[in-house]
């Protein structure tokens, strides 16, 4: 479906993109992350604590090196809103949780913006955070993105 860096895919709408993203970090396979940022306008990135990430070359280095410590694990995502606006743009807001084999490993809140672009849709910004009080993880296990 995503294959490496020189092919294209065409998300035909945000919800196959956002599919896209998740497999593509569940993978830790960074050429497949990065075909679903958009290519022809300007990104952005926020990870759990993070700082502004702008740009191909410092969103795909960031992913490079959460992908570094090839720790198989997998999403469960809770949305909490999701909305498409003119076949322009597209939001989604969830809650990730992250599990390493069956245990809990990490909890964020994540906020996705699409774009329809020529290419189909892209991403054009994530930014996870760490939930405030007693939505937190209870596990000192570092969050992985």
């Amino acid at each position: 479906m995503m294959g490496g860096r020189g092919v294209c895919h065409m998300f035909r709408s945000a919800v196959e993109a956002e599919d896209a993203f998740y497999e593509a970090f569940a993978q830790q396979d960074v050429g497949a992350m990065m075909q679903v940022w958009a290519t022809d306008r300007s990104i952005f990135c926020i990870h759990p604590g993070g700082h502004l990430l702008t740009g191909r070359e410092e969103v795909e280095e960031s992913w490079k090196q959460i992908f570094q410590a090839e720790v198989p694990f997998h999403f469960e995502r809770e949305y909490h809103y999701r909305d498409e606006f003119a076949a322009q743009f597209a939001i989604s807001h969830l809650t990730e949780t992250l599990y390493l084999q069956h245990h809990v490993v990490g909890i964020v809140l994540a906020t996705n913006i699409y774009c329809g672009t020529d290419e189909g849709w892209r991403m054009i910004m994530h930014h996870a955070s760490p939930p405030s009080g007693s939505d937190a993880p209870e596990s000192a296990t570092p969050v992985l993105h």
